[in-house]
């Protein structure tokens, strides 16, 4: 049983770290959702968490509104949410 929770806690972990990418700006950390386009996202929409800031976000919500590339990134299963402009 151990072993397969270790397993578990590993994988997960590898796949939490594919996902997103620590970039830090002055002294804070943010973490950030890329998809496989490129696009950078403040939010990953497959996780829970993320998901319910994101429905409280209205700034994220409008800019992935009015950016055609939020739309061809969900079109190919990757779920951002609030594109970065960076």
């Amino acid at each position: 049983m151990k072993k397969i929770l270790i397993l578990a806690l590993v994988f997960g972990t590898a796949l939490y770290a594919n996902s997103y990418n620590s970039s830090s700006s002055g002294s804070s950390s943010e973490k950030t959702y890329e998809s496989s386009s490129g696009n950078k996202y403040q939010y990953d929409l497959s996780d829970q968490g993320d998901r319910l800031k994101y429905s409280v976000d209205v700034g994220a919500q409008l800019r992935d509104s009015v950016n055609p590339s939020v739309d061809l990134d969900r079109g190919l299963g990757q779920y951002g949410g609030g594109i970065k402009n960076d």
